[in-house]
């Protein structure tokens, strides 16, 4: 078994900023 490998952690920081950045976009869409 491999300890979490830097691709694993880049994903995860590719999915959070990209989850973030929905996020942010729907609630611009909804105070608008």
């Amino acid at each position: 078994m491999e300890s979490i490998s830097d691709i694993q952690i880049i994903l995860a920081l590719i999915s959070a900023s990209a989850t973030s950045i929905l996020v942010a976009r729907l609630a611009i869409a909804l105070y608008r």
